[in-house]
């Protein structure tokens, strides 16, 4: 009964909040938004370290596992590549955002470019073995393999929100976003390579950084679309390789470029009393 009495009581403040004259600027105004984004990445060094071996991928290339933006399927969101963020406008224009991000990339079929050494009989998935100076080695050859089916970077961003252009009533208003995020990495990762086939492995593996710009549509002063534009560098440190053996790691520095798309509202949950932003 408490329960059913909050919720009463929430519905009750929202719908008297959103009665009022709604300015999407007002400090203490909450967003949240659910997207999705297409990738590209920058060429990589991927280094392997173990108790059996210690070698590096030269400028490998690596690619998103499929083309353009895929379409969310709400049957396996974690494995999705998405966005999920909810804002919080601290003043006029300024906005703090947690923001959890979801990257997928895998190794591209390619004549890799390998420095070390893998201890002899070792591998007997891959048969990658021997000392390796600048050595040429085809992936089909090897059966070598290596993809992060999941990197969620859960960040920290700091918006500023330009206000470009608005209608008098505001049902139609377009802001400029400009952001800057900091945070943690959290990979699932599978690699053809070792003593067995192993399982898709998770591990806290590091942390990221990005720029961004976005364009956001406000309709109806409550509801957005917003598409962004982005860019950032993922320090994939600790990306574990056996569940057996906590030794063996794969690391890698990855830079990217991404192009989003956003759908979210804005809401307050409280009675605005006046506006401290007339000209926005």
């Amino acid at each position: 009964m408490k329960l059913l009495i909050l919720w009463c009581l929430l519905g009750m403040t929202i719908v008297h909040a959103q009665s009022t004259v709604f300015n999407s600027a007002f400090p203490g105004n909450l967003s949240f938004h659910l997207g999705s984004s297409t990738n590209y990445y920058s060429k990589s060094n991927l280094s392997y370290n173990g108790n059996n071996f210690d070698f590096s991928l030269n400028k490998a290339l690596f690619d998103q596992p499929f083309e353009a933006i895929p379409p969310i399927n709400f049957h396996s969101v974690l494995e999705n590549q998405y966005k999920v963020a909810l804002g919080y406008t601290i003043k006029r224009g300024v906005q703090l955002q947690l923001e959890m991000g979801n990257f997928q990339y895998q190794l591209r079929p390619q004549v890799l470019t390998i420095n070390g050494k893998v201890q002899p009989g070792f591998d007997q998935i891959g048969q990658l073995s021997g000392t390796f100076n600048n050595s040429q080695v085809n992936m089909d050859t090897v059966g070598f393999n290596f993809a992060v089916s999941s990197a969620k970077l859960i960040s920290l961003n700091f918006n500023l929100i330009q206000n470009l252009y608005r209608l008098k009533n505001r049902l139609f208003v377009l802001n400029g976003v400009y952001g800057l995020g900091f945070g943690v990495l959290h990979s699932q990762v599978k690699s053809d390579f070792g003593t067995a086939l192993q399982n898709s492995l998770s591990s806290i593996s590091g942390g990221g950084a990005k720029a961004y710009v976005g364009l956001r549509m406000e309709l109806f002063r409550h509801f957005y679309f917003m598409p962004t534009l982005s860019a950032g560098i993922l320090f994939q440190n600790n990306m574990r390789l056996d569940i057996n053996d906590a030794t063996q790691k794969a690391s890698q520095h990855l830079g990217y470029f991404q192009m989003g798309l956003n759908f979210g509202t804005v809401f307050h949950l409280g009675k605005k009393q006046k506006c401290d932003c007339p000209g926005y």
